[in-house]
């Protein structure tokens, strides 16, 4: 069978192998908390999260108006310091129920356990009797207990004064929410919960990345559902119970006046969030307790809210991820809940978010298909960014606004697979010529080696020795992009003229030509011949071949070649150099994790949108040539940091003393930790300059974290 029959049986297998996981991938999305434990569900978790990490970071792209109905009083490292004690003695509590009580609050949360007696017995029976008493004229207080999975530690049944808030259910038969326990240790005291006030769990789980965003709103215990702190509140607070429908696989709904809230086997959902900090009014505890009783702003804040009480300081350890805060207190998932309910600021029903995230990846599919019969890598490459860039802004404009979870990732992954696999058959076709010229390029040996052996025939044996030399690798950039416009003789012709233009520079410089990969070119500097100043060689060599690619497209114009661009890595160190192969053929070459290095840097160029990389090692050894810092990079297969460097040519933009000082200044305070200054100078900068963004980008991200080292600045590659 030939290859193009092999390559065409091929292309549509790959198509529909890669349609089919795709779909199967956006159909797991959709069975989120409803799998039994086993491989098929670790492996959606691992999937899923990239989805829901994604999601999560384009939900905080979207502004939201803050809820200033739903407070809370929280217990900060202000308020402990003032007090000075932990736990807070329960005296304050019962000082803060009257203040509460005082200024009109509506409904009281405490997402704070109370399961032991404080050491004045009377100050409990008195918060006992204030909870109780605030409860008058339509006023509820919710204290929280804790679910545990272990039967020692639970209750052994539920307690009556809990069945006051129980929900009102409908079953279709079938399986149940799975079940839960009240833990026996965290459920507040007899005094506490005989006084038949209201209660409520607030026990939550994190996804399989470790980040929290469901929310148990419903415990099954024993047959009996019993609402979280946050239904229990919002219910109280409306007046209005909510009926729970238990569907025959275990999942479950709950209908509110405009949304259908819909609930995993574990009786959870997912919240959509609001915020933290930055989307509630909050009040220190300390201050609140110390405020005066006839304040009109605090009376105007709180009359008819509901307040959540709740610890945010960082000795508490409440503090867990989320989508909105890496740090976010526990008590914003109630709050958030609540938000939910009061705002109708619900997700929609995932089906329809599935109906239209396989609508479009169906579209897209079609279209593909379609476009693909004109044979035109431009316009399949044009079709693909147009479509992520289409769907990318349906999404911000549209579908994340009102609730939807468009399975984006999913959808970007699934296009670049189908555009991947049909490049890459593309590619193997065209490639056929082009092994000819690799063939013929394999076996083009530098002059300097040429006369070496001649002068020295011993050196025509196996081995090598260690030398210090200098590295170049060079590649040409979206070359198989180039590739598939050209017929065979173009390409022939035009990596022909661009080989032997930056050969003799190569040559011009005493440097060894090691070898030719393709579109790419690997040289030595230090080796066969000694060479004291291979570094300097070798950069000036790459700063020629920058300046030589103009002069390579001017001459690719008049004969309709694409315009050839370029990037380069160069270190200096080690290696070990001679002739390596079999005993009957074989190459001079270079080995070792100095090489390995350089071509890892000119694989950065293209992360870091740079034409010359060179190594600290590289760095320090040139006279008279400018330079300006990168980065500190730990490579793929690495375990210790490099720093990199830019080399600047008399055409780059920060050549100039102004700019280079001036960019220079603001990586001295970046590596000093002066966020605020990078910020600043960078804005100085030109903002079409990547590195200087790439900066910027940084010391945005740090300036709110504590406590950095220099670890902090370095950034580790996943990818070669």
């Amino acid at each position: 069978m030939s290859l193009i029959h092999i390559t065409k049986s091929l292309r549509p297998l790959g198509f529909s192998l890669l349609f089919l996981l795709t779909s199967l991938c956006l159909l797991g999305s959709s069975l989120d908390g409803d799998l039994d434990e086993g491989f098929i569900k670790k492996l959606i978790d691992y999937t899923g999260s990239f989805e829901s990490r994604f999601y999560d970071f384009r939900a905080k792209k979207i502004s939201h108006n803050s809820n200033s109905d739903v407070i809370l009083v929280k217990i900060d490292d202000y308020s402990l310091d003032k007090i000075n004690s932990w736990p807070i003695p329960r005296e304050n509590y019962l000082k803060l129920m009257s203040v509460l009580e005082n200024f009109g609050v509506k409904v009281v949360a405490f997402d704070v356990l109370f399961p032991e007696n404080s050491q004045k017995l009377d100050i409990d029976n008195d918060f006992a009797k204030k909870l109780k008493s605030f409860e008058k004229n339509g006023k509820r207080v919710f204290l929280a207990y804790t679910l545990a999975s272990s039967s020692e530690a639970t209750l052994d049944e539920v307690p009556v004064e809990l069945l006051t808030d129980a929900l009102l259910t409908k079953s279709y038969g079938g399986k149940d929410i799975i079940l839960s326990k009240i833990a026996k240790f965290t459920f507040p005291l007899e005094t506490l919960y005989k006084e038949e006030i209201g209660f409520g769990h607030i026990t939550t789980f994190e996804d399989s990345d470790g980040i929290f965003r469901k929310y148990k709103l419903v415990a099954n215990i024993d047959s009996i559902y019993l609402g979280s702190l946050g239904l229990n509140v919002v219910e109280s607070y409306l007046n209005k119970k909510h009926l729970i429908q238990v569907n025959p696989d275990g999942s479950a709904e709950i209908q509110t006046e405009h949304s259908k809230i819909e609930l995993n086997r574990y009786g959870e959902m997912k919240i959509r969030y609001l915020g933290s900090e930055n989307k509630f009014p909050s009040i220190s505890f300390y201050d609140l307790i110390s405020a005066k009783a006839d304040d009109p702003e605090l009376k105007k804040i709180l009359k008819d809210k509901i307040v959540f009480i709740g610890s945010t300081a960082v000795g508490a350890h409440d503090l867990r991820p989320s989508p909105v805060d890496p740090k976010m207190p526990g008590v914003f998932s109630h709050m958030n809940l609540v938000n939910m309910f009061l705002k109708n600021f619900f997700f929609k029903p995932s089906n329809e978010s599935l109906i239209i995230s396989f609508a479009f990846f169906l579209l897209f599919t079609l279209l593909f298909l379609t476009i693909q019969k004109q044979q035109n890598a431009i316009i399949d490459l044009l079709f693909l960014v147009g479509y992520q860039a289409s769907i990318w802004m349906a999404d911000y404009l549209y579908f994340l606004k009102n609730g939807y979870e468009i399975k984006l990732f999913y959808l970007i992954i699934g296009s670049i697979s189908l555009y991947a696999w049909s490049t890459f058959l593309n590619f193997y076709e065209a490639n056929k010529e082009k092994k000819y010229i690799k063939g013929a390029f394999s076996r083009y040996v530098s002059p300097n080696v040429v006369d070496q052996m001649l002068q020295n025939p011993d050196l025509l044996h196996m081995g090598g020795e260690k030398k210090n030399i200098t590295c170049l690798f060079s590649d040409v950039r979206d070359f198989t992009s180039i590739s598939e416009n050209l017929s065979p003789q173009e390409l022939s012709y035009a990596l022909n003229y661009y080989m032997t233009q930056m050969t003799n520079l190569i040559f011009e410089t005493h440097g060894t030509l090691d070898k030719y990969i393709g579109d790419a070119i690997v040289a030595i500097w230090g080796a066969p011949l000694p060479d004291l100043d291979h570094p300097q060689h070798a950069v000036e060599t790459s700063i020629k071949m920058i300046q030589m690619i103009p002069e390579i497209n001017h001459h690719f114009q008049s004969k309709g070649i694409p315009d050839f661009k370029i990037g380069i890595g160069i270190n200096s160190g080690e290696c070990s150099v001679g002739n390596m192969g079999s005993e009957k053929i074989f190459s001079y070459t270079a080995l070792g994790d100095n090489m390995n290095l350089g071509a890892r840097l000119e694989g950065l160029c293209k992360v870091y949108q740079c034409q010359i990389l060179i190594s600290e090692s590289t760095r320090i050894s040139l006279k008279g040539i400018k330079t300006r810092y990168i980065d500190q990079v730990i490579v793929k297969g690495k375990t210790q940091p490099v720093t990199i460097h830019e080399v600047l040519t008399p055409d780059h933009p920060f050549y100039q003393d102004d700019k280079c000082a001036l960019y220079e200044k603001m990586v001295e305070r970046y590596l000093s930790f002066d966020f605020a200054s990078v910020i600043k100078l960078a804005h100085e900068l030109s903002m079409e300059d990547f590195p200087t963004k790439r900066i910027l980008h940084r010391a945005q991200e740090l300036i709110q974290q504590p406590n950095l080292s220099i670890n902090d600045l370095i950034t580790e590659m996943k990818e070669k």
